[in-house]
């Protein structure tokens, strides 16, 4: 309460750079071990901005888990890609690195593993697949908050990864999203995504200038104030 009153009390209720959003992200970078966390409206629209980032497309390939919640192929059917389903480990419940690898072609782009109810999927194989046929990762974290794999954060351990902050999760701020990369292009890019395909500076007039189609995935003060505190919880 005294999170969501500072905000009314300021008047800043929403910004690419407002002080709520930047210091969540700043702070949930620190927690993840990241260098980028950049905070969006949604857990599906983190992971399209991880998709676009990664110039996925029409025709490209994507394979990802089949128990899953619907958003994990959201993003990937905006961008006109296709979602191809590898079978799950009986054990886990998460995708199996076996029948990723049987399920790759010229096509395939990216490996979508999902941390299903926080349990962080086996990170090392696909990640050693990824990197033999030049696959970028993108972690669907949106259940994983605070999820450790071998000593490392889930959101730490692909190319990119999308959290939700859905009242679902257990860290919630009603709604909201973080992207998490330590890749600087992208980062940048993401940042066009989720804003119009803008780039936005601190302390710099907006131009409204779009280099590219975006959407507008901005989060807002209210939202922050409230999973700046989760956060502390967490």
């Amino acid at each position: 309460l005294e999170a969501v009153t500072g905000v009314i009390n300021r008047a800043i209720t929403w910004g690419t750079y407002a002080p709520e959003v930047s210091r969540l992200e700043k702070r949930f970078s620190e927690f993840i071990g990241v260098q980028y966390s950049l905070a969006t409206n949604s857990g599906a629209a983190a992971l399209h901005c991880a998709v676009e980032a990664a110039g996925i497309g029409a025709g490209d390939e994507v394979i990802t888990s089949p128990h899953t919640f619907i958003g994990t192929v959201t993003g990937l059917i905006l961008s006109n890609a296709i979602p191809v389903f590898a079978d799950i480990n009986i054990d886990t419940y998460n995708i199996d690195p076996k029948s990723i690898e049987e399920k790759i072609t010229k096509r395939t782009k990216a490996i979508m593993p999902v941390h299903l109810y926080g349990l962080p999927a086996d990170m090392d194989p696909i990640n050693k697949i990824a990197k033999a046929h030049g696959l970028v990762v993108i972690e669907d974290a949106c259940q994983a908050h605070g999820a450790i794999y071998k000593g490392k954060k889930a959101g730490s351990l692909g190319d990119m990864a999308g959290f939700s902050l859905n009242a679902s999760k257990n860290m919630m701020a009603g709604e909201g999203g973080i992207f998490t990369t330590n890749s600087t292009e992208y980062a940048e890019e993401a940042k066009k995504i989720r804003v119009f395909g803008e780039v936005i500076k601190p302390d710099e007039p907006r131009e409204y200038r779009a280099l590219r189609v975006g959407h507008n995935y901005r989060i807002t003060e209210l939202q922050s104030a409230l999973a700046n505190v989760q956060l502390e919880r967490l």
